[in-house]
């Protein structure tokens, strides 16, 4: 994900020389930004400032940076993307690099005064903010935000009026301050916060404050877990989807009443386990006759669906391509896959687990 606040010019023609293409259709800075923009010298926006690399760099990674090196074919997008229509989703500034085959990139390392480049993460993590849909001007909470990904892609989308990023564990928050600081402009000080508030009482605080709120919750992380040979953290995971799901329903619940009436919750984990997702979301269904989920279908996994696996499906149902007719508990009974879509790792293309769902609260 590359940094609109930084020059990226020659990191965008290392990608396309590497075979990377982008994931979104792209679209021109927000008029909000340009004017904070206006507001900073050109000083800092040079790239010898603002990255560690002179402007006129050439970047040479060690042969071990990528060990996969993509054939020749691969430097063009592959012929079924080529032929298919431009994705439905809103055009956006969000500029995300994707890439055929399975190769590693280098991080940048954080320093004091500069910042950073491009934000290395799982392509299916900025399907959340996708959903959120956040545009200049609104109010905006990240409930669970560290590390920060989730909360420097949404700043990439838009200009907020306000996008604070609670997070209560002070190692945790420590860890956000420093992604902010590596990725946003002084400039935006005053329309980015972090914040320390237990997510399940925010909504005590702070109700109906909030255009759009974001819960990407703690939960079992089955990502860290396919990736892992540990028996032990194999254990825990399956201790934590016991515990788990309580504290996700309560930081739901608190993030509708955080948000006003009219706005919108994204709920999100990474993990594939049922009951930290669709049994969650149809849980404070049931207990918040206000809240309204809305279906993600069509507006998110078919323009994607070239890229990511998606199941729509509650998993105690047939298949996602043939539902049962036993009905869900809750207002979703009729349509299941508003509960929310699950993308679903596959071979060659491990993006996900990663389950999303978006509820609206009744004006």
């Amino acid at each position: 994900m590359l940094n609109r606040f930084s020059a990226v010019t020659g990191i965008t023609q290392i990608l396309q020389s590497q075979g990377f293409y982008t994931l979104l259709p792209q679209n021109s800075l927000s008029p909000l930004l340009c004017n904070d923009f206006s507001t900073i010298s050109n000083s800092e926006h040079q790239a010898g400032k603002d990255s560690p690399f002179p402007p006129d760099y050439i970047l040479k990674f060690p042969p071990n940076d990528f060990p996969l090196q993509p054939d020749s074919s691969s430097h063009v997008l592959p012929q079924d993307l080529k032929s298919e229509p431009s994705l439905s989703l809103p055009r956006s500034t969000l500029q995300c690099y994707i890439h055929p085959h399975p190769l590693r990139f280098p991080s940048q390392a954080h320093r004091p005064g500069q910042l950073k480049q491009y934000y290395l993460l799982n392509a299916a993590s900025l399907l959340p903010v996708l959903a959120l849909n956040v545009t200049d001007g609104e109010k905006v909470l990240d409930l669970c935000s560290a590390p920060g990904g989730k909360a420097l892609a949404i700043m990439q989308c838009a200009t907020p009026a306000l996008l604070c990023c609670n997070e209560p564990d002070p190692h945790r928050r420590d860890w956000l301050s420093k992604t902010l600081e590596s990725f946003l402009p002084p400039s935006l000080t005053s329309r980015v916060t972090v914040s320390a508030q237990d997510g399940c009482s925010f909504g005590q605080s702070e109700t109906g404050e909030y255009d759009k709120v974001l819960v990407d919750a703690p939960c079992s992380n089955d990502r860290s877990w396919l990736y892992s040979s540990s028996s032990q953290q194999g254990e825990q995971r399956l201790k934590d989807r016991a515990r788990l799901p309580a504290l996700q329903a309560q930081l739901l619940r608190s993030a509708l009443t955080v948000v006003r009436p009219g706005g919108v919750v994204v709920y999100s984990t990474c993990t594939l386990s049922s009951s930290e997702n669709y049994a969650v979301v149809d849980s404070v269904l049931n207990d918040c006759p206000e809240a309204e989920p809305e279906d993600l279908w069509e507006e998110i996994a078919v323009p994607l669906s070239k890229y990511f696996t998606f199941s729509h499906a509650h998993p105690d149902l047939d298949t996602p391509q043939k539902p049962s007719l036993r009905p869900l508990n809750g207002s979703s009974s009729s349509n299941p896959r508003r509960l929310g879509i699950l993308v679903v790792p596959q071979p060659g293309r491990t993006w996900g687990p990663m389950f999303l769902s978006r509820i609206r609260r009744r004006k």
